[in-house]
């Protein structure tokens, strides 16, 4: 698999749903089979508050040529029922969040 070499990027971002779609539309959606959470479409992302995608690409480039191939794992700040991340590193949801 590409990313068994282990390393990757964790990071919390306020708006999971927008966020998504704009990977979709770049073509660039990841899933990794190590784990067992693997979300392949928007109602897996939003359950699983998190996707996965490598290739880093600059979205105004019409060739999208991959700059740089890293893991990240993009976390929503919040569960769909509005409480939250469990593994969020922040003490209160900030203001602007949503799922």
């Amino acid at each position: 698999y590409l990313s068994n070499y282990g390393p990757h990027i964790s990071m919390y971002i306020s708006d999971v749903r927008s966020t998504y779609q704009r990977i979709v539309d770049l073509g660039i959606t990841y899933v990794n089979p190590r784990f067992k959470r693997r979300a392949y479409d928007i109602d897996e992302v939003i359950n699983d508050c998190m996707f996965r995608v490598i290739d880093i690409v600059d979205p105004d480039d019409e060739g999208k040529e991959v700059i740089l191939r890293l893991e990240h794992e993009v976390r929503s700040v919040m569960k769909k029922d509005g409480s939250l991340y469990k593994s969020c590193p922040f003490v209160e949801i900030p203001e602007g969040c949503v799922i």
